[in-house]
């Protein structure tokens, strides 16, 4: 939070210095008290504002957008990891179930063994022509018993394989958790974004001679053209916020464009081309 204070304090900061350049360079209003003009200074100061508002809410703007894009995407793999969780622990209530038929399976086999065996020792005089046969069923079952040990020896491989593979999921998790606020608190620590030129009107079938207009030279003429400007009736629309633009774009003197008056000079001379078609 911090940092988000501080961003804050340097973002009102630029916003003051960058109204007292608009104001004394670019508006060219005195900072003398007996030559202030009431009403150019409350229209400056509305344009400064508007400014700072437009900017704030484009800001905030994208910042929510991208803050939720990054959001979602990661709630789409949190519940991927969920469902895959959800998956290994179904797989591993499945092992564990096998797991218990094989220990009930081996522990009915030893309890049928010792009964067999136990009968054999009582009945050992009385049933030594069935000995052999005896002997073949011990080695069945040996092999039986020998099999189901083997076979909870893998299960119990793949029950500690999905234990290791849960906790990594587990770290996985705790990772993108992680990662989220990371990204939450870079999405609110973000000001204000950099804004560019917006294209002007497209003009070249209306092309007219802008060096007629005071404060135009061919150089700046060229420049004017680069930027798509081409006609009065182009000249004759400009706003105080794209003159300003504009003036940075085709790095111009700053306060030239309305002290010379282009906007003035451009619509004369588009109304006497218009009354003379």
């Amino acid at each position: 939070m911090r940092s988000v204070y501080i961003i804050i304090g340097f973002f009102f900061v630029w916003c003051l210095l960058c109204a007292q350049w608009y104001l004394f360079w670019v508006k060219g209003l005195s900072s003398q008290t007996e030559n202030i003009n009431p009403h150019e200074s409350a229209w400056a100061i509305t344009e400064i504002l508007m400014m700072i508002l437009i900017s704030v809410l484009i800001g905030f703007a994208l910042a929510w957008f991208l803050r939720q894009q990054i959001i979602s995407k990661q709630k789409a793999e949190v519940q991927n990891l969920l469902t895959d969780r959800s998956a290994h622990l179904a797989s591993q209530e499945l092992m564990q179930e096998q797991i218990q038929k094989s220990e009930t399976i081996l522990a009915r086999a030893r309890e049928t063994f010792r009964e067999d065996f136990l009968t054999v020792s009582r009945d050992n005089e009385r049933l030594k022509a069935e000995l052999d046969e005896f002997s073949r069923i011990k080695e069945t079952l040996d092999a039986e018993i020998l099999k189901l040990q083997s076979e909870k020896e893998s299960i119990q491989n793949k029950l500690d394989q999905s234990k290791k593979e849960f906790s990594q999921l587990q770290l996985a998790k705790q990772k993108l958790e992680s990662d989220q606020e990371l990204v939450v608190q870079k999405s609110t620590s973000q000001s204000t974004t950099s804004e560019r030129l917006p294209a002007a009107k497209t003009g070249k079938d209306e092309k007219d001679d802008l060096k007629v207009i005071k404060g135009i030279g061919p150089g700046i003429e060229k420049k004017l053209n680069q930027q798509g400007i081409y006609s009065y009736r182009q000249i004759s629309e400009f706003t105080p916020d794209y003159i300003k633009k504009l003036t940075e774009a085709i790095l111009f003197f700053p306060g030239r464009i309305e002290r010379d008056r282009w906007v003035e000079q451009a619509s004369k001379l588009y109304l006497d081309k218009v009354r003379k078609l």
